[in-house]
């Protein structure tokens, strides 16, 4: 197995981990008897945890190296996942979730830029072919990320104790991806000294389009993602009646590996479209979801979740273009990542709280509908304010261009 592909398979077998607990989640709430409201707050830890450590830690592999970082991830995971063999209560949950997500802060953007600097840029071409890797390292997090609530569904459904076995599987995989790490060469030969900072930065003449089309798109398609782990398996087992957890977890990985899929099907689709059309074409199969309670049809809402999150992965895409197209090189690095925190923190967080408090006083099912209302608002808003503000800097841009020739 070549350097590249070792790196790939310690990232997939990371990211199934942080995911695998998405179909016990029911089984936790009817074990513990918590609220709708409660649920969202798995992945609220997880996030509030997450984003300061991706834009600390992730920093810290330039100064002492990538395995280092990378090794540190992976025991902090393995933490994490041995306290949930133990079954703990609901503050036990949600501190080990919290500890999923520092694990995850440091080690994905670390284990992405390894890869990156694994790859055989000598056989393959320098600049183009790292694209090409990076690009396909963030679709392996994507779709392990996927696998990780298949997999969990499916050992859920047959295993004698679904709340342990998963996470006792994935120490085994974490042993076997820490071996892997060590078989690795190091990547960064020169340090860097620079202090590690806790900043997020938007360059000043990409704010408008920041506020206006990066932050809502990119709150919306994430809700659209946390939705779909968080609440659609309660919605599954709670309204629908489905007792096979293999379906259930299908719904977290439909709505991952569909949205790391879509992406390479529509490569040439513009930002902009990409961005309108996918908030279009997500808000509108989400309404399946909905029918599927009055239809008590679980294989509508599987379908509907998967056109959902292959839609909110056009979104994520065109989110990732527009930043590309708008910056110069110098603030594109910003701008990314500034992005990427909106993305996480704003459909992760609060609005995702607010739909499951919804869903504790109006019902689960309205409470869901409600989303693709949210999908359309952000639709019209973008339209009517955002693309304006997309135009005002392309025009802004274009004269200096045009005076200097």
């Amino acid at each position: 197995m070549s350097r590249m592909w070792r790196g790939w398979t310690v990232l997939i077998l990371f990211a199934i981990g942080t995911s695998l607990i998405t179909p016990l989640i029911p089984l936790y709430q009817d074990k513990l008897g918590f609220s709708d409201t409660v649920v969202t707050l798995f992945l609220g830890c997880y996030v509030v945890a997450l984003v300061p450590s991706m834009l600390t830690l992730g920093q810290l592999s330039d100064r002492v190296g990538r395995k280092g970082v990378l090794i540190g991830g992976i025991l902090t995971l393995g933490v994490a996942q041995a306290f949930l063999i133990t079954e703990p209560g609901l503050t036990g949950l949600l501190v080990a979730r919290a500890v999923q997500g520092l694990a995850t802060g440091a080690f994905l953007g670390t284990c992405t830029a390894f890869i990156v600097d694994l790859a055989p840029v000598e056989k393959m071409g320098a600049t183009s072919s790292r694209r090409l890797v990076s690009a396909l390292a963030s679709v392996s997090v994507r779709g392990g990320l996927g696998l990780g609530p298949g997999i969990g569904g499916l050992i859920a459904q047959y295993a004698m104790e679904p709340l342990r076995l998963p996470f006792e599987l994935h120490l085994i995989a974490l042993v076997v991806a820490l071996g892997l790490v060590l078989t690795l060469p190091e990547t960064v030969t020169e340090r860097s000294r620079r202090p590690l900072t806790l900043r997020l930065e938007v360059p000043r003449a990409e704010r408008s389009v920041f506020w206006r089309v990066l932050v809502p798109s990119g709150m919306l398609f994430s809700l659209f993602d946390g939705t779909s782990l968080a609440l659609v398996p309660v919605f599954l087992v709670r309204t629908i009646g489905i007792d096979n957890f293999i379906v259930v977890g299908a719904a977290g990985f439909l709505v991952l590996v569909s949205g790391a899929i879509s992406p390479l099907v529509f490569p040439r689709l513009g930002p902009m479209p990409a961005i309108v059309g996918g908030l279009l074409v997500a808000s509108a199969a989400w309404l399946g979801v909905v029918a599927g309670a009055p239809l008590e049809s679980a294989g509508l809402v599987l379908v509907a979740v998967a056109v959902t999150g292959a839609a909110a992965g056009l979104v994520f895409k065109g989110g990732v273009d527009l930043c590309t197209q708008i910056a110069p090189v110098t603030d594109r690095g910003k701008l990314i990542s500034s992005y990427y925190v909106a993305g996480y923190l704003g459909g992760f967080s609060v609005p995702l709280i607010v739909v499951g408090a919804l869903s504790d006083l109006i019902g689960l099912t309205t409470a869901l509908a409600c989303l693709s209302v949210a999908g359309l608002a952000g639709v019209a808003w973008i339209l009517l304010v955002g693309r304006r503000a997309v135009d005002d800097l392309r025009e802004a841009r274009a004269v200096p261009q045009a005076a200097r020739q």
